[in-house]
This record gives structure tokens, C-alpha cells and sequence, in this order.
């Protein structure tokens, strides 16, 4: 694939078998290595698949500046020798599999390192939380909303029953029968083709700038004060948890690949976006993400909702 040399990627790992596989690779062992000298090392690589199978065919790889291709033995091992010091590696195999980038590895005079590198397949299942849709007519009519997911529910409310047929109102309020809601609920499970998404950009945020980032961004977007409220007292105590978070957020267009809605009558303006978001660390490398941006005025949709990511790769310094 050119990009692996031609630069620096971003792609999110995750899979459903990412709690039964552990990490991208794991430093299996460490050690003096007597057929080295002082002024060589060496890194001995076994490749695997999800299924835990070897990978036996060519593998494209970059440490340092330096790009190379080897094709690993029949139990996917190869051998490379450097020189002692820090290195961060790069590694692809195929359009099925995820690229791998390492964090920076320290590498001792005459010791050799194992490495077990663990591909994992490029299509996840993701859960999206708490999707809310709210939605302002310009005067009280009726309307009908329907979701196309590629995927399933998880829960719904009110009750998505082949779709929400209600009554919608200037000020948000959504009746359906004798009852009124302040907005339309949905989570599920989604199949995402991860390649086909750009996560070269983001945010890196600190726990304690989580709610100035969300009031600016949101803002920015088009959101009402009480929809970015909504937002964040659900997700800043979640995401409180991890000191640094990485965000990217996708909209419109790319979030209806995966969920698309209709609406019936068309509104004057849909917005939706999806949030994104992992644990990461310091030494993360991201581009600032553009924002999409929306007009409130005439019938008016918006959505949000977002998704952890637990597994994430992303490219470091040294």
C-alpha cells in the first residue's frame, strides 16, 4: 500500500475479537543475544492473523525512515538486525488487515527482541451510544423518521416499531399518542469498514479541558445551548476517566454509510454527527479535524451520538 511510505496514518483497531487477541504486537522476550556484538542487535518478528494463523506472505515495513519488504518463513518469522537504539516500526500486509505502527521500541547492544506482531482484520462492530435525535418543525405537524443501520438495535425509545411516526413541534417537543418526549433514542450495533474512513485527523484532550473543548466545537457545529448540554453531561463523565482522549468526530454523509436516516417531510436542514473517542497518550500524533458547520432556521433535525473505542493504534514519537 504507497501510503505506509508516503505518510503517516491514523487507523482505529478495534474488532470483535479484540479482547480475545490483546495488543497490535507484544514484546515477547528480551535478551543478550551471543552471536551479536556490542554495535549490532537484532529484532526477530513472528507475523499472525486474527485467527492466530502465521502470515506467510509479504510483509511492507518502515523503522526509522527506512522502507523494506520481507516475506516471513512457513511459521511467519523473519529476522532483521539493526543497530542498538530506539526504533518505531511500521507494518503492512494487505488491504484485509490494519496497518501497525509501534510505540518507540528500545533495542540494547547485543541484545535480540521478539516481537509478535498480530494483524487484525479491517472490517469492526462498533456500538454507537446514545444516538438522540431532536427534531423542530415550523409549525405542529405530522412527521416520520426511519433509520437504515448496518447493523442492529440495541434499544430504542419511544419503541422504533418500522420507524417514529409523531407529531413535531417548533419548540422540539416530539408528541406520539398521549405521551411527549424531548427527543428520539436509539443505540445499536454497526459494521464499519474502517478503511474506508479517514482518521489521519482529531483531537488530543485532557480530562480538564473536555467540557471548553465540547462548548466551543459543538458550538461551532450549530448545536443549541440545551442539545450541548445534553452532550456533554453525557460524555465528559465518561471520558473523565482517562487523563488524555483522542476525539474525531464524522458527519452527515460519512455517519449515513454506516446509519442513514430519512425524514418525512424533508427538513430544511439535517445535521449529524458521531463522536469517536479513546483513550490515548502524550506522545499521540494527529492533525487538527475541520468541523462541519449548519444553519438553524426553518425545519430543522440534528443527531448526535458517539462511540468508545477501547483498542487504538496510533503513530508516536520517539
Amino acid at each position: 500500500m504507497k501510503t505506509l511510505f508516503l505518510s503517516i496514518l491514523i487507523f482505529l483497531t478495534i474488532t470483535s475479537f479484540a479482547e480475545k487477541l490483546g495488543p497490535d504486537y507484544i514484546i515477547t522476550r528480551s535478551a543478550p543475544d551471543n552471536t551479536l556484538s556490542k554495535t549490532e542487535a537484532a529484532f526477530n518478528f513472528t507475523f499472525i492473523d486474527t485467527l492466530r494463523k502465521p502470515i506467510k506472505s509479504v510483509i511492507m515495513f518502515s523503522y526509522n525512515g527506512k522502507s523494506k519488504t520481507q516475506t516471513p518463513d512457513a511459521k511467519g518469522k523473519f529476522s532483521l538486525k539493526v543497530k542498538p537504539g530506539k526504533y518505531l516500526f511500521q507494518f503492512f500486509n494487505s488491504n484485509r488487515f490494519f496497518e501497525i505502527y509501534t510505540d518507540s521500541i528500545l533495542i540494547k547492544p547485543g541484545y535480540a527482541t521478539d516481537m509478535l506482531v498480530n494483524f487484525r482484520t479491517s472490517n469492526m462492530n462498533m456500538t454507537v451510544d446514545k444516538p438522540v435525535i431532536y427534531v423542530y418543525s415550523k409549525q405542529k405537524e405530522n412527521v416520520s423518521i426511519k433509520l437504515d443501520l448496518k447493523g442492529d438495535f440495541l434499544f430504542t425509545y419511544p419503541q422504533y416499531s418500522n420507524g417514529w411516526n409523531f407529531i413535531a413541534n417548533p419548540n422540539g417537543l416530539i408528541e406520539m399518542g398521549d405521551k411527549k418526549y424531548h427527543y428520539l433514542f436509539w443505540d445499536g450495533k454497526i459494521n464499519i469498514e474502517t478503511k474506508k474512513l479517514d482518521f489521519s485527523t482529531g483531537f488530543i484532550i485532557n480530562k480538564n479541558d473536555l467540557v471548553g473543548f465540547f462548548e466551543e466545537k459543538l458550538k461551532l457545529m450549530g448545536l443549541s445551548s440545551q442539545e450541548i448540554e445534553d452532550y456533554i453531561t453525557y460524555w465528559c463523565p465518561r471520558m473523565n476517566a482517562n487523563e488524555k482522549n483522542y476525539i474525531h468526530f464524522i458527519f452527515n454523509e460519512e455517519y449515513n454509510k454506516y446509519a442513514s436516516i430519512s425524514v418525512d417531510p424533508k427538513p430544511d436542514h439535517l445535521f449529524r454527527v458521531c463522536m469517536l473517542w479513546s483513550k490515548t497518550n502524550e506522545n499521540t500524533i494527529v492533525k487538527e479535524q475541520q468541523i462541519e458547520t449548519f444553519k438553524r432556521d426553518g425545519f430543522t433535525v440534528v443527531e448526535w451520538g458517539g462511540s468508545e473505542i477501547k483498542d487504538l493504534t496510533l503513530p508516536s514519537t520517539l
